[in-house]
């Protein structure tokens, strides 16, 4: 061990430095460590990486501290010892630590994070200690060493028995498993909703699949979650998931049951509580009144209540911007117009890609077309799926089913659709001379010949698609003859404007 009696200025400089930026990363990681399974999967895997990586550069940074205190400053070979021992140990034991926090809903809870709390800052100390001789003449160094590496060493610790306490947890989970596997095979195959939901709550995404099926199949579902509504015991968040019809009645119940599940949890205190208490009560409230608004069923007040309620815990996620979105007046009955469950469900108000959705049923396509040449909105709708930045398969749609939709040919329709044509024409291949292709090719290049058809009767309807034709018959060209191709070309050159 070196030692003096003053460190050198760029010693304590670069102490100062690292201790400060260690401490920053310090202050920006615990939060993320309380909050580690606040947001939806994805989300809580981007939390749990960047805590990983940001523990193991705050004891790296720890480390270089030790090190620098024990080379320029005056540190005990007994204290220097131990350091060596007990910072990459707390180091193990705080990447533990970030383990069991990723399930804060299970014992020992958030206490973990007391071991990422307080020792990096009782390092940090202890390095300054070593290195300021200011320091060191107020305390002495049996104290400050047996102190720090200490409470150190009892930190690390304790992540045994919360090991523990969290491995008994989870054979108790696992017990619960194998109970419930034995529950739900002696239920009688026509038990009603109340006997099934609560085979719900298990993590086995499997099993809850199956659950929900056979709730589906129930021919009383309907009048059962009415009556689970009423008395309170129905799972909110899975309202949507059961093929409940909206009705009013269901509209009315689970508004009242919004509002009993929200008294409860209103704090006295602002910010006396972590949001993690409540993450699950408001992620199956949002999910329910997702489902009430997109089928017509207004819960302005509901979303505020619970969005004021939400916003008084501490650290909340983006439910409670998605709670405030639920009282945008475009999000009222935005399901039942645009992605209706059944398609008992259409009526005039939908947009024409609810009533398209049904089209490539072979069962549903002639009523499904029919019912879409009724609606008055059918032109704008297309216009609007055409120029639809986030569904790529929208404009392919009106595409393939534009000759049948009985659609005005206006400007906004001629040039939205022509853009999507000329996309797909010029985008596909044209082959060499020396690479013959047959025209079936081309059609199954082209997705069979919706562009093609489609060119037709935008060119046959008023539309000016002289250049798109243009550039359709040079592809058509490009491949081998065929009577096809001979009759695709006379229908291109016969739309052809005249001179």
């Amino acid at each position: 061990m070196a030692t003096a009696a003053k460190a050198s200025p760029g010693a304590v400089a670069a102490c100062i430095a690292l201790g400060a930026f260690s401490l920053l990363l310090w202050t920006l990681l615990l939060p993320s460590l309380a909050n580690l399974a606040a947001s939806d999967a994805a989300g809580n895997a981007l939390a749990q990486a960047y805590a990983a990586i940001a523990t193991i550069v705050l004891w790296v940074l720890l480390a270089v501290l030790v090190l620098i205190g024990w080379i320029k400053g005056e540190m005990p070979a007994p204290a220097a010892l131990a350091a060596l021992i007990l910072v990459p140990a707390s180091g193990y034991a705080a990447l533990t630590a970030m383990d069991l926090l990723s399930r804060p809903g299970v014992p020992p809870h958030l206490w973990p994070i007391i071991i990422p709390a307080f020792i990096p800052p009782l390092i940090v100390s202890f390095c300054f200690w070593a290195l300021v001789p200011s320091l060191r003449a107020v305390i002495p160094a049996g104290f400050a060493a047996c102190f720090v590496w200490g409470a150190v060493l009892i930190l690390g610790v304790s992540i045994v028995p919360m090991g523990h306490i969290r491995n008994l947890a989870d054979e108790q989970e696992a017990a619960r498993l194998a109970k419930y596997d034995e529950d739900y095979a002696r239920l009688p195959p026509n038990a009603p909703l109340w006997d099934l939901a609560p085979f719900l709550e298990t993590r086995n995404e499997t099993k809850v699949h199956a659950v929900l099926d056979r709730i589906r199949s129930l021919d009383q579902r309907q009048s059962q979650a009415e009556i689970m509504l009423d008395r309170g015991d129905f799972p909110l968040g899975y309202l949507g998931r059961f093929d409940l019809d909206p009705t009013p009645a269901i509209c009315d119940k689970a508004r009242n049951l919004l509002w009993r599940r929200v008294e409860p949890l209103v704090l006295k205190t602002r910010d006396s509580e972590p949001y993690f208490k409540i993450f699950f009560d408001v992620a199956d409230a949002l999910a329910a009144m997702k489902w009430l608004v997109g089928y017509e069923c207004s819960c302005d007040a509901e979303s505020l209540a619970w969005e004021s309620m939400a916003k008084d815990y501490r650290n909340t996620n983006f439910d409670v911007v998605d709670l405030a979105r639920l009282r945008d007046p475009k999000e009222l009955g935005r399901v039942l117009r645009e992605y209706p469950a059944r398609f008992s469900m259409l009526t005039p108000k939908s947009h024409l890609k609810a009533w398209l959705r049904y089209a490539d049923d072979k069962a549903l396509r002639e009523q499904t077309l029919a019912g879409a040449r009724k609606l008055d909105h059918r032109t704008a709708d297309a216009v609007e799926m055409l120029t639809d930045k986030y569904d790529p398969g929208a404009p392919w749609t009106v595409l393939k089913y534009l000759p049948a939709l009985d659609l005005e040919a206006t400007d906004p329709l001629c040039k939205a659709a022509l853009t999507e044509v000329r996309g797909d024409i010029t985008k596909v291949y044209r082959p060499r001379a020396d690479d013959p292709r047959s025209y079936d090719e081309l059609l199954s290049r082209l997705g069979a010949d919706e562009p093609l058809t489609a060119l037709k009767w935008l060119a046959g309807h008023g539309c000016n698609a002289e250049a798109e034709l243009s550039e359709a018959e040079d592809v058509v060209r490009s491949y081998q003859e065929s009577p096809d191709r001979a009759a695709m070309l006379a229908s291109l050159a016969q739309l052809r404007r005249k001179p």
